[in-house]
């Protein structure tokens, strides 16, 4: 177990992207910037070793050991010792819930060729009464492709590969694999079909096959498949060296990602903290509005979204937020709640139809229901799903249904059968009710973010500093009395939770919605660029909503570098991400171009008189207002504060890739003492973390108040007679 004693006490953490031209000896380089910046943990992205040309680390193919394409164990190491010296935590980033769902992936592997017989098969959530493992990575037959020189023999008679495009996949080791191994001439279109029909595995077309999937995807992600961590063994796998790393005093925090993911997230957050002892444990978990984690979880807190939206809301002016939604009616959606419901039955229906099937099958054996039952179990399954008012519940932990749920569902009492799931979610006695609660709480999770945060979040937009994840588009402005309450309850529940305002994930930086925060002191203003907004969309017969969206983008975007290669690559995902034009799978891009175009024009017409000289300076003083009223509330609040990579400057970025843009750490080490507002927001943060710095248990464990005095917001902390004070002024 580690040490306690030799871990840095928990002040900053500092998030930092690996790959993209980041490896661990590039993060030990920065050791001396993050000391000097008041950091007390580096947080790395996952460093283990991930499919081939991975971009973000997520797609795992060995959570063993570190990726060679990092620097391997020897940078880790080398990092590590670094770290240490200098007084420096590190966090790592785990991935439990899945992994890459690709021939590289060793484990995989091995089940490709062996079957559900592998030793590795019990690794994987995979559904063996289905069927055969599914890959639609194809774009025509197997008969075309091998005719086009796609598909081919690769390997040695002992080792025999069919190669698909440029990855190899296992075969199992038969006589006609290793003959055409030996000859790999002899590869015909009747050969293909025959070496195919004899595999544990099944190539199909990209598009058309969701069907035939029978393995646990991460959302509708097909390349990630889920991992049993719900079996021991497994656990013991797959943290092995994590736990070894702990233990070696070489890590000294993880974060989890998608918590909600797991079979029993509580049961495994059990089993990890007795792995690791006292190592801080921070999760990636997404709550609504008043929504709590379960208080037995042995965890240090989430990993920061639900702090951002209290932010926001308390920064938001609400006659400008009024005067904003006001504008937007009739070209976004009148009812969120009922726009995210149509999603998601539209997404049961078309996207998530695999785990309808494995959800449904699991709710007939729960209810011990007759074939004849099929269609009103799945239909009462869907209905339940549909009205989910959060990503999940507990039940497969054994943890008491929320009345807030309850309440959301009570239409069940309408449907028999879904009113008979219900009863099973309520009390999941048997072991047949456990596996039901599981699976239909792995797909609530996924089907709330699908639809919500990747979907509607990107239709109803009539301010996107709410379109966040964390937030909700129809939340209201909030008061320094409410956010004071919500620190009170974090600071009694979870005082080492991490304190996010950027991540890699978000839709927008802080700075970015810092803008749009801004423009709701000016309602006047918003309704004027609203109405031009609308009017100019229309004018080009595009759906207004984009209109609104167009603007809202060159307004936090003006005066950025690269400002119109990266509109059109976030319009076009932003618009495919909406899937109301443009699609994901068939990209409208006729349509994508028209709103990157219109976004163009607009950021044109602010400089050229839609936004009045006048009304420009006031902006911007309300935006650098803004930015800093962030930062200042992040490093004062209950909870440790969480800086994304480069934003402790001056940091615009729209969701990723924009977000993940390669830092320009020249630059940044370049923004000194002048008047500049990155200056100023680097200044900031230096100042308050050496106060964290010089008293982390007042910040982490004292009290918090929070008032409005002549126009600034002033934060008290006190603990055991030490006291701080902070004001923070909200005009320009």
């Amino acid at each position: 177990m580690p040490n306690p004693d030799t871990a840095p006490a928990p002040v900053a953490t500092y998030r930092l992207q690996l790959r993209g031209g980041m490896d661990l000896d590039g993060a030990r380089a920065l050791l001396p910037w993050l000391t000097e910046l008041g950091i007390s943990h580096l947080y790395l992205a996952p460093p283990f070793r991930a499919a081939s040309g991975s971009t973000h680390g997520y797609d795992v193919i060995d959570p063993t050991c570190i990726d060679p394409a990092l620097g391997g164990q020897d940078a880790f190491e080398r990092l590590s010792d670094a770290a240490r010296q200098a007084g420096v935590g590190i966090v790592v980033d785990i991935v439990p819930n899945h992994m890459g769902f690709t021939p590289e992936n060793p484990w995989l592997a091995y089940v490709m060729r062996a079957g559900p017989d592998s030793q590795y098969a019990p690794v994987f959530d995979i559904d063996w009464s289905k069927g055969r493992l599914h890959f639609p990575v194809l774009d025509g037959s197997p008969a075309d492709l091998l005719t086009a020189g796609d598909i081919a023999m690769s390997g040695m008679p002992a080792d025999p590969m069919l190669r698909v495009y440029d990855r190899d996949f296992p075969l199992r080791i038969t006589d006609l694999a290793k003959q055409l191994a030996a000859a790999p001439h002899e590869l015909d279109t009747p050969a293909l079909q025959a070496l195919l029909e004899e595999q544990h595995w099944s190539l199909g077309h990209w598009r058309d096959d969701a069907d035939r999937i029978i393995h646990r995807r991460f959302f509708n992600i097909t390349d990630l498949i889920g991992v049993r961590q719900e079996d021991p063994a497994i656990f013991d796998l797959t943290h092995a060296w994590i736990i070894a790393q702990v233990d070696a005093g070489r890590i000294q925090g993880l974060r989890v990602d998608h918590i909600d993911g797991l079979a029993q997230p509580g049961a495994y957050l059990d089993r990890l903290r007795a792995a690791v002892g006292s190592a801080p444990i921070w999760i990636e978990k997404i709550v609504k509005a008043g929504e709590q984690i379960p208080a037995a979880w042995p965890i240090e807190g989430m990993s920061g979204y639900e702090f951002m939206g209290p932010v926001t809301r308390l920064l938001t002016e609400p006659a400008g937020l009024a005067a904003m939604r006001t504008a937007a009616q009739g070209a976004v959606p009148a009812s969120t709640g009922d726009e995210i419901q149509a999603v998601r039955m539209e997404m049961l229906a078309n996207v998530f139809t695999p785990e309808v099937a494995r959800v449904t099958e699991a709710a007939m054996h729960a209810l011990d229901a007759s074939e004849t039952e099929r269609s009103a179990v799945r239909a009462a399954m869907i209905h339940l799903a549909a009205r989910w008012p959060v990503y999940r519940s507990y039940a497969a932990d054994m943890r008491p249904l929320d009345p807030a749920i309850l309440d959301a569902v009570a239409t069940a009492d309408d449907e028999t059968r879904a009113h008979d799931l219900l009863r099973v979610l309520k009390h999941p006695a048997s072991p047949p009710a456990r596996v039901f609660a599981m699976r239909f709480e792995q797909l609530t999770g996924a089907l709330t973010a699908k639809s919500e945060e990747d979907t509607v979040f990107f239709r109803s937009v009539a301010s996107l500093p709410l379109c966040e994840v964390g937030a909700e588009p129809d939340l209201s402005a909030e008061t320094a009395s409410w956010f004071e309450a919500q620190m009170a309850t974090r600071a009694a529940q979870t005082p080492l939770a991490l304190n996010a305002l950027s991540t890699h994930d978000t839709k927008r930086s802080a700075d970015a919605r810092a803008t749009l925060i801004a423009l709701t002191r000016f309602p006047d203003l918003a309704r004027t660029v609203f109405g031009q907004a609308r009017q100019r969309a229309a004018d080009r017969n595009l759906p207004e909503r984009w209109g609104l969206y167009a603007l809202q983008t060159a307004l936090m975007l003006r005066g950025e570098p690269d400002a119109q290669a990266r509109i059109a690559d976030h319009v076009a995902k932003a618009m495919r991400e909406a899937k109301d034009v443009s699609f994901h799978e068939s990209p409208n891009q006729e349509a994508e171009s028209a709103v990157t175009d219109l976004c163009l024009s607009l950021m044109d017409a602010l400089d050229d008189g839609l936004l009045p000289d006048d009304d420009a300076h006031q902006l911007a003083g309300a935006i650098s207002a803004v930015v800093l009223a962030q930062v200042a509330l992040q490093l004062t609040a209950p909870g440790i504060p969480d800086i994304y990579q480069g934003t402790e400057a001056l940091a615009v970025a729209l969701t990723d890739p924009d977000n993940r843009r390669p830092v320009d750490w020249h630059a940044l080490r370049s923004v000194t003492g002048d008047d500049s507002l990155s200056a100023r927001k680097l200044a900031l943060t230096r100042t308050l973390l050496a106060e964290r710095s010089a008293a982390p248990r007042l910040f982490t464990h004292g009290t918090y108040r929070l008032s409005e005095r002549d126009g600034a917001l002033v934060v008290q902390r006190e603990l055991d007679g030490q006291r701080f004070s902070w004001t923070i002024e909200l005009a320009a």
